[in-house]
């Protein structure tokens, strides 16, 4: 059974904790394994006595750590995002804890339960609270993500490491949080936004192949290599504040099958195939960026 950040849809808050783990004194990988035992159990736990929350959880790692917390062999295609010397502010971290909810009290509540489990083994780099907006628009205007793969069975597909494989229900996931430059897009007219995207703001619906640019947002990333579709899992959301006192854009995150479909959408995106870049660029910058492997439950306990 897969992690349960995964498979479900239209969430309305997140939180997105990254950070790099340090196993200093004896007891500490001890520590380490049985926080990671407590998130699992809390999960489920906490689905159990509120399912109106509809809370999900996951923990996931990266390639350089992996060895050093497990004798499970390290997923085929996991590697550091630090690799991708094209792509700006990469910042590979060492563990990912992803947990979504309609509820964002029991969230917060998981949250402080497992920054105290971990105690000083899970050092924080990065916190991001995220939260769905009106329509599932995103701070440009725009429906976000309505690419998305919907229904298990399609999620399934493109979203887990298939059964019988080596770790069956795993998922790649890659994470990168963008701040936006409203400032600039707010003043362009209606038809330059829509180019940039590819799709109609209002009724979100995509501009025909024929009539939209090469380099809007859904030209870079709607791909398919040899009549297969590169698909991912998308469980970004908005975040930030209402004033400009502090950051505000999107936290995307990406789980995957294969880590080939989402890195295939960055060389898009940042030219790497036929030398167009992806429009958004001019208006949101990459300022972190990280590849990780969420495993299945199962094999999550037993790290």
């Amino acid at each position: 059974m897969a992690q349960s950040t995964i498979l479900p849809m239209h969430c309305k808050y997140a939180i997105y904790m990254e950070g790099n783990l340090s196993f200093k004194e004896e007891n500490d990988m001890i520590q380490f394994k049985s926080a990671i035992k407590k998130f699992q159990i809390e999960v489920d736990e906490i689905q159990k006595k509120y399912p109106d929350a509809k809370l999900g959880g996951a923990l996931a790692f990266g390639s350089d750590i992996w060895p050093k917390i497990t004798t499970i062999s390290k997923p085929p295609e996991l590697k550091s995002i630090n690799t991708l010397k094209y792509l700006p502010n990469t910042t590979q971290r060492d563990m990912l804890c992803h947990i979504l909810t309609d509820h964002f009290d029991v969230a917060f509540m998981l949250a402080q339960d497992t920054l105290k489990n971990f105690g000083h083994t899970f050092k924080i780099t990065q916190e991001v609270h995220g939260f769905r907006r009106v329509e599932e628009r995103g701070l440009d205007g725009f429906v976000d993500g309505t690419e998305n793969p919907e229904g298990d069975e399609l999620r399934t597909k493109f979203g887990l490491v298939p059964a019988g494989q080596p770790h069956e229900f795993g998922s790649y996931v890659f994470t990168q949080r963008w701040e936006h430059h409203l400032e600039n897009w707010d003043n362009k007219s209606t038809k330059y936004q829509e180019d940039t995207i590819g799709r109609t703001k209002k009724e979100s619906e995509e501009i025909p192949e024929d009539k939209r640019p090469e380099d809007s947002h859904v030209s870079r990333t709607d791909l398919n290599e040899d009549g297969v579709d590169l698909k991912i899992i998308r469980q970004s959301l908005p975040y930030g504040t209402a004033s400009t006192l502090q950051p505000h854009g999107l936290f995307f995150i990406a789980y995957a099958t294969r880590l080939h479909n989402i890195e295939k959408q960055l060389e898009s995106m940042f030219g790497k195939l036929d030398g167009k870049k992806d429009r958004v660029l001019a208006f949101t910058t990459p300022v972190s960026g990280s590849y990780y492997f969420a495993p299945s439950k199962m094999e999550l306990m037993n790290l």
